[in-house]
């Protein structure tokens, strides 16, 4: 049943609803609420009610409530100019109503469920173009009215901010919803700058909590799932037997992100997914104009992703992709590169750094060195040059009480003989190859690092020590063979003396942690796939004999020792979860954050 007509006069309605006659009032408030109200009477009551807009003061909230809950983004042009410029003048004559009006702006960034949800989830999943093209019409709508209402009022972005994050969908919303959430927080930012930090920092939040959600273990193990069912499966050497020696994911890397981008199996990572692709777009779009870089642009937005890393993605254990970020931006230009290389080695050196941010930054260090290949083999010298005169400098300076390795106390030094060695592993080849590098390389004085009191060989990963020391041998620049095998007899019990002595105890292991490990996410990997190194090496040449799955078993098992015997402390997650034979992924880091 239809709504009673009125004779439409806003004005008299208002005044003697002012008066206490309020029959006509009311109608219109029925009126306005009906949802099949057509774009002509619509357009007559918002034209009627611009016309006293001094009105509608805060005795009338009912009645802008029900302007403001009107569907009408995706309506005739005619109703949204109208609307627009209505909006527009009410929230400048009564700033009571700002806070609202932005509300009903920011919810409208969620696209309806109803519009694009069906019952079969792949189809959900899949939307349809001509969804898409509705929703951008309305989104474009809701950005044009925004940026008009925070050109004219100043505190605009302060009210703004709240909402942003408050109406930020749940991680287990469908991935369309995310989606279009970030892409309109990342619109807002083109036209009001100032919020730009804030807003990628909450991207960037929302994205960490999805990535402790999706393991490195889980998304592969959905990927393969799928592969075997579509007989896509990787045609690797002898049978698919033969495995990267640094990690399961990088054989194949490039083959599978250079595919079709297709979603991803794994629910979260495919949200994920998602919203890395629209961040890296956003960072490329930012950075260039024309195709041209824009130099100071590009400055800015890298101090403001580097101020985020610094309170978000440094201090988060177990992400996977997210720090993918810094890797991107340093691929845009050297310069980057060496800026964020350098703020990292400060981190190192900083004894008023906490230990394991000092772990950290060293891994973050060294997975760059060793997977970017915008990084020039002049900057990697340069790093290695650093990294091998601090740790000599540390051997000089420490005590000579020490007698054992002590992770407990050294964990820094450490960390940096592990991504030292990483480095050298990735890009030996290039360092010997280059002029009189042999001479350089040995002047690093390897074998002085490995045969310390504080014998590094003893704690780091298991793999990179065996890797390092089939690498240094076969050029004759560090001997570790002796130091490995007296660690391996210190694990053994001693009869009689086992509880007391020390090569009867069981050392900590340093954690396995290099952050820029295979990135796993098909879409958004088309910004990583040109820029990142796969390891090219090989350990068969020390025992040629071994077959490959004697090879596998024992990869498997080194890596699940390296795993049990982590530093862990008691605030930090257990490692049941993760893979053994993925001792390239995080490892436990004491002191970092969970979401």
């Amino acid at each position: 049943m239809s709504m009673p007509a009125v004779q439409f006069d806003m004005e008299l309605i208002l005044e003697n609803f002012t008066r206490g006659a309020s029959k006509d009032y009311n109608i219109f408030l029925g009126q306005l609420s009906d949802p099949e109200i057509n774009d002509d009477n619509l357009v007559k009551y918002l034209n009627g009610l611009r016309h006293c807009i001094t009105s509608l003061d805060r005795t009338h909230e009912m009645l802008v409530g029900k302007v403001l809950r009107l569907d009408w983004a995706g309506r005739r042009q005619a109703v949204v100019q109208v609307y627009q410029s209505l909006l527009l003048n009410l929230v400048s004559v009564h700033t009571d109503y700002l806070k609202a009006g932005l509300r009903m702006i920011v919810a409208q960034f969620l696209p309806k469920a109803k519009d694009f949800m069906t019952e079969d989830e792949e189809s959900t999943r899949a939307i349809q173009d001509s969804v898409r093209k509705k929703h951008d019409v309305i989104f474009i709508n809701l950005h044009t009215l925004l940026k008009a209402i925070a050109q004219i009022i100043p505190m605009t972005p302060v009210l703004l901010l709240p909402l942003l994050s408050e109406h930020f969908p749940y991680l287990k919303k469908e991935t369309y919803i995310q989606e279009c959430y970030v892409k309109n927080l990342l619109q807002v930012t083109h036209y009001i700058p100032s919020i730009r930090q804030r807003v990628l920092e909450l991207v960037v939040d929302r994205m960490i909590k999805l990535d402790v959600r999706c393991p490195r273990h889980l998304v592969e193990e959905a990927e393969s799932q799928e592969d075997m069912e579509d007989g896509d499966i990787f045609d690797l050497e002898d049978g698919g037997s033969k495995k990267s020696l640094f990690h399961q994911s990088d054989e194949g890397y490039i083959s599978r992100l250079g595919a079709s981008a297709r979603p991803m199996k794994h629910k979260e990572a495919d949200r994920l997914d998602i919203m890395m692709d629209l961040v890296f777009s956003y960072m490329h779009n930012t950075c260039y104009t024309n195709g041209e870089l824009d130099w100071e642009t590009t400055k800015l937005l890298y101090r403001e992703m580097l101020m985020i890393f610094e309170r978000i993605i440094l201090p988060t254990y177990a992400s996977c992709h997210v720090q993918f970020i810094m890797f991107y931006l340093c691929s845009i230009k050297e310069s980057i590169c060496e800026g964020f290389i350098d703020y990292l080695w400060k981190k190192v050196q900083d004894p008023n750094t906490a230990a394991i941010f000092r772990q950290v930054a060293v891994a973050y260090m060294g997975s760059l060195l060793a997977r970017g290949k915008f990084v020039p083999l002049s900057m990697v010298k340069t790093c290695l040059d650093l990294m091998t005169k601090w740790i000599h400098s540390y051997l000089d300076h420490s005590s000579q009480d020490t007698v054992h390795a002590d992770i407990t106390h050294h964990a820094p030094f450490y960390s940096v003989c592990q991504s030292l060695f990483y480095v050298f592993v990735f890009r030996n080849k290039d360092l010997i190859e280059m002029k009189r590098g042999y001479k350089w390389v040995e002047s690093l004085n390897f074998q002085r690092i490995i045969t310390s009191r504080l014998n590094p060989l003893r704690v780091i990963s298991p793999l990179i020590v065996k890797t390092f020391a089939s690498i240094t041998r076969m050029h004759q620049l560090a001997f570790c063979d002796t130091v490995i095998d007296r660690n391996n007899r210190m694990i053994l019990p001693i009869s009689g003396d086992s509880s007391t002595s020390w090569a009867g105890r069981e050392t900590k292991m340093l954690d396995t942690f290099f952050p820029f490990d295979p990135y796993l996410l098909s879409r958004s990997g088309r910004f990583i796939i040109s820029h990142y190194q796969e390891f090219q090496g090989n350990l068969e040449e020390e025992n040629p004999e071994t077959s490959d799955e004697e090879e596998e078993d024992m990869f498997a098992e080194e890596a699940a020792r390296s795993v049990e015997n982590s530093l862990m402390l008691p605030f930090c997650n257990t490692l049941a979860e993760k893979s053994t034979v993925d001792f390239m992924n995080y490892g436990t880091s004491p002191g970092f954050k969970h979401h």
